[in-house]
């Protein structure tokens, strides 16, 4: 299991908050933390993808970043464009990848969640993880990851099952929940493809500090 750091001691509502968006001084240990917690999830993602050389890829939701440097290091000219509602994880994860030199390959903005600020048929890959939960508007941002995907592209979708969600108290505040039957239906609404969907299962700390079992999938799907 990932080491874990501590993060400060929240309401359920405001940790909630902190998840979705984090912000301030404490938002920085919630961006070290997510990264921590998720970085499995992540790595089963971009795997997923199965990106090649030259790819432009496009991940929402990127955090600190701190998962880049392995990813971009393994595959060379990859680019890679990241969109966050957070300003503290924009700046967080530009200093790592100027920190660690990956500036060349990376590019980072924000975006108010709902319409992605780039041409059509841009990119040959888009991942997200956990942020499903978050979005106000799935069927419209799922159009939007289609129209800048290219025909015949690849979008990874990670997100925790809904009861696995449901053992964590915090997630009653601004979450929408999914298993795997409610993902497929909204999808179903959607030009995508479903191309696969795998479970996965893992032992993890929660961000209440507790040691959980954790299900979850990688839904891969394929613009026509």
């Amino acid at each position: 299991m990932e080491a874990q750091e501590n993060i400060p001691e929240f309401t359920l509502e405001a940790l909630a908050g902190q998840l979705r968006s984090p912000s301030g001084t404490a938002g920085v240990s919630v961006g070290h933390t997510m990264h921590e917690s998720n970085i499995a999830m992540t790595r089963n993602a971009f795997t997923a993808l199965g990106l090649q050389e030259g790819d432009h890829i496009l991940e929402l939701g990127h955090g600190n970043g701190h998962h880049l440097k392995e990813i971009l290091m393994s595959i060379p000219e990859l680019q890679y464009y990241g969109l966050d509602i957070s300003a503290l994880m924009h700046k967080e994860a530009t200093d790592f990848c100027d920190a660690v030199q990956l500036q060349e390959q990376v590019s980072f903005g924000l975006y108010d969640g709902r319409t992605l600020p780039f041409e059509d048929h841009v990119f040959d890959k888009i991942t997200t993880v956990n942020t499903l939960y978050f979005w106000a508007d799935p069927l419209a941002l799922m159009q939007e990851l289609y129209r800048v995907l290219k025909p015949g592209g690849l979008c990874s979708i990670a997100f925790v099952d809904k009861a696995s969600m449901d053992q964590l108290p915090f997630t009653e505040f601004g979450f929408t929940k999914y298993d795997r039957s409610h993902f497929e239906v909204l999808m179903s609404n959607t030009p995508f493809i479903l191309n696969r969907i795998p479970e996965y299962t893992e032992m993890v700390r929660n961000k209440m500090g507790q040691e959980m079992t954790r299900r979850y999938y990688v839904a891969v799907l394929q613009k026509p």
